[in-house]
């Protein structure tokens, strides 16, 4: 798909004492997380978090996974590409309201400047992103798309089954939802969605207690895929170096193809762009950057 408009940006469009804020209540979520057993590691669908091993079992150097290189070009390098790593960074939830009250103008905003004009009528939680910056191996997050926005992405129906296992030390039991000849979700009288107890379970992820990747147990998010992504970069440039957000805008763009967003290096700035934009952060070479993420969901293109 040719876009006449590949991104939309705002320049220095959160004061500096907001993105103070964020980053203050972002830092607080991941010390309220981890002492509940929660991991800053973030969910990649596809590859390994702060890890990796090239094919003589020697750690991958993040400068690698985000130099543009192809999988044959990994390969003559010695790396494996399905056990290199994908990103280094930690990662908090946010999902209150004042937060999307801020952002969720921008992207009906966007979509509508840009001529998208897409339907989506849902968002993810905001991804509160820390990249540490380090000479070498710095935070950073390798080539990828957010979604592509058919029927490859979409998100697939859990629900939780209650049978007591969990009372037991024993990992819960999802299964997939009940549907009708037609494919909708059947509902009980409470509203509630029936699950399919003639369908196997659904695998669980490696800590045995969340669900393997493209699985979820929200209701909103069934059926969906990510159209819209945001990206706020939080930090003042002068407290960090490298950390570079970088578009691969596909083939037809010639020599544009490759774009680093010099314009959301104020604090504060916004980038909106289509979920299926392969992009990546370069390694964060000093300080730190805090960035916002948002995915907006709706129906998959047919």
């Amino acid at each position: 798909m040719q876009l006449r408009n590949s991104y939309m940006y705002y320049i220095s469009a959160i004061k500096p004492e907001m993105c103070k804020k964020i980053i203050s209540y972002g830092l607080s979520k991941m010390v309220i997380d981890e002492s509940k057993g929660i991991s800053k590691l973030a969910s990649t669908f596809d590859g390994k978090e702060k890890g990796g091993i090239d094919s003589k079992g020697k750690k991958v150097s993040s400068k690698i996974m985000t130099g543009g290189a192809s999988k044959e070009g990994l390969a003559k390098k010695g790396v494996d590409f399905d056990n290199a790593y994908v990103r280094d960074s930690d990662v908090s939830w946010l999902n209150d309201k004042w937060i999307y009250d801020i952002f969720h103008p921008y992207v009906h905003h966007a979509n509508k400047q840009a001529g998208w004009n897409w339907h989506w009528d849902f968002s993810e939680s905001f991804q509160f992103t820390v990249y540490h910056g380090r000479k070498e191996n710095g935070g950073f997050y390798g080539w990828h798309a957010d979604g592509s926005s058919d029927f490859k992405s979409i998100y697939k129906a859990a629900i939780k089954v209650k049978d007591g296992n969990q009372k037991k030390g024993i990992p819960p039991t999802f299964k997939p939802p009940k549907r009708d000849e037609k494919g909708f979700v059947v509902m009980r009288a409470d509203g509630k969605p029936e699950p399919d107890m003639r369908a196997a379970d659904i695998p669980l992820k490696r800590d045995r207690e969340s669900l393997a990747p493209g699985y979820t147990d929200n209701i909103h998010m069934w059926d969906k895929v990510r159209k819209i992504s945001m990206t706020v970069n939080l930090t003042d440039p002068k407290n960090y170096a490298g950390g570079n957000l970088k578009f691969d805008l596909g083939a037809h763009a010639g020599k544009k193809r490759f774009k680093v967003c010099e314009e959301i290096r104020p604090q504060g700035s916004i980038i909106i762009f289509p979920s299926f934009t392969y992009h990546c952060v370069t390694p964060c070479t000093r300080g730190t950057r805090y960035s916002l993420v948002l995915w907006s969901l709706g129906k998959p293109w047919q």
